[in-house]
């Protein structure tokens, strides 16, 4: 038995990279990662987080956080999310409309090309 984690780690290997949109209830944040390289971090307004390789400096992934808030801001537009049809796309756009800070709306644009046709079940954003 593991005495440790590094231990129980030892004969362990990764499993394969497979993008997928992460939600988390208790942040209230989605996070992204088209590509599994090694990352940093880049705050962009106050929704948006990008994270860039830190091999190339390009583009792998990205953090969203105040769903519950921008969803809501497009409920009072009239715009409803049903559990299928709703895209990574559709998230950040409605992100970029909503945030408070971002004057360069060009973060949102690079990212739209990697989200936009990414499928998200919007079942995961309803309260457990």
């Amino acid at each position: 038995m593991a005495h440790d984690l590094i231990d129980y780690l030892a004969d362990k290997e990764p499993g394969k990279f497979t993008p997928r949109p992460h939600y988390s209830r208790d942040a209230d944040s989605l996070t992204f990662f088209f590509r599994g390289d090694d990352a940093v971090a880049k705050r962009v307004d106050d929704l948006l987080t990008v994270y860039v390789s830190v091999e190339t400096d390009e583009l792998v992934g990205a953090k969203i956080k105040g769903i519950k808030r921008v969803l809501s801001t497009l409920g009072d537009f009239g715009v409803t999310i049903k559990d299928e049809g709703l895209t990574l796309g559709m998230l950040f756009l409605a992100c970029m409309a909503v945030s408070r800070e971002s004057v360069n709306k060009s973060e949102y644009i690079r990212l739209g090309e990697f989200v936009k046709s990414v499928p998200f079940d919007a079942s995961e954003l309803q309260p457990a």
